[in-house]
């Protein structure tokens, strides 16, 4: 009898052994699968294993990947949750839970996620990428450079130029237009045949006012999509603010006109290239339409003003100014309704522009003082 019973715990041993090693034939199965991209059919042989072994971290971790790979990311969370509570300190089950929570728009988790993979292994460079895509994408340029800076510190193999793209596009927004044309040259090596890049670079040369590399730049975005607005605007831009070239300017603004009749920028700058080449009939109608796609766009309202104001149309003129008034209180609308009444030669009123003008600009104030006192 002690000898039928001594067999019992053998068997079981034997019987256990041999689960345990089907579980990691099918892991093994799904490892070879996932290494063949063939993501679906890994899933199905990660999912066997776990079906045996409930608590096998490393299947589950497996079938979390490969689900976020097939992009069922809520699927995904359940099996790598598991993991997590398994694996507690193992960075890479936290970098894939802050993945499938991005994806899920669940950005806050995602960080979350990402700072605990870095707390444990702070030289985990895709943490790093990851948390610089999700404050790029809240437009939290400050912590994104920050992120891209430690991704590119870590990463020893960059060869995508998007980092260095999203890194050179932080700089311009903060400013840092010398950094932003290292790092877009840097994209433009890697790939060479981007529009957002060379729009991004002709920015920066813009602001650096390089006003040759800025255009040869815009003039390389629009030699690879002739009908990219950003870089018929950028062109434009140099044209008009730095060489002061409106005719120049006014050609690829209305370029854009044509390729987007309601841009409402280039209607805008269409309108202010008249104006300043004292075209103020011509300047009407896309100052109008610009304020037609923006019925608040002070700017616009402000310059068509501006335009009746040029023609001694004062009453039209008032009216545009009154309007922008009532939207921002700018120095400019202040100024030249003071003109329009002087033009009317209502004293009274040109001086009530005069009294709110003067706490804003002593300089304007001083010189519509000077047109009233000539009335």
């Amino acid at each position: 009898m002690f000898r039928h019973l001594s067999i019992l715990p053998l068997c079981l041993l034997i019987t256990i052994s041999i689960t345990a090693q089907t579980a990691v034939q099918h892991y093994n199965e799904g490892i070879k699968l996932e290494d063949q991209k063939k993501y679906a059919e890994a899933l199905v042989s990660f999912k066997k294993a776990i079906a045996i072994n409930a608590n096998y971290k490393e299947a589950l971790y497996s079938a979390g990947w490969c689900s976020i790979e097939l992009k069922k990311y809520t699927e995904a969370l359940t099996y790598l949750q598991k993991a997590k509570t398994l694996w507690p300190n193992e960075p890479k089950v936290y970098l894939e839970i802050g993945y499938a929570n991005e994806n899920l728009d669940k950005k806050e988790e995602a960080k979350v996620n990402y700072n605990k993979c870095l707390a444990l292994k702070r030289d985990y460079a895709l943490a790093y990428k990851y948390l610089a895509y999700v404050y790029y994408d809240e437009e939290d340029y400050k912590k994104a450079l920050e992120n891209f800076e430690s991704y590119i510190n870590y990463e020893t193999d960059i060869t995508s130029d998007e980092i260095y793209y999203r890194k050179g596009f932080c700089e311009n927004e903060l400013g840092k237009y010398n950094e932003a044309v290292v790092s877009l040259n840097k994209a433009n090596e890697l790939y060479a045949d981007d529009v957002s890049t060379y729009n991004e670079l002709g920015y920066a040369y813009t602001k650096l006012e390089n006003k040759e590399d800025a255009i040869k730049s815009y003039n390389k975005a629009l030699k690879i999509n002739p009908k990219s607005i950003t870089a018929n605007n950028g062109i434009a831009d140099v044209y008009r603010s730095l060489e002061k070239k409106p005719a120049d300017a006014l050609k690829y603004y209305l370029k854009t006109i044509e390729i987007e009749p309601n841009n409402k920028k280039a209607n805008y700058w269409v309108g202010w290239c008249y104006n300043d080449m004292e075209k103020y009939n011509s300047a009407v109608p896309y100052l109008s339409k610009a304020i037609e796609i923006d019925g608040k766009y002070v700017s616009a309202i402000t310059e068509l003003g501006y335009s009746d104001y040029a023609l001694q149309n004062y009453d039209d003129a008032l009216v545009q100014f009154k309007k922008a008034l009532t939207i921002d209180k700018t120095i400019l609308s202040l100024y030249y309704a003071g003109l329009c009444y002087v033009g009317k030669k209502q004293k009274s009123e040109a001086l009530k522009m005069y009294t709110e003008l003067k706490p804003m600009s002593v300089d304007y104030a001083d010189k519509l003082k000077k047109k009233i006192d000539a009335l």
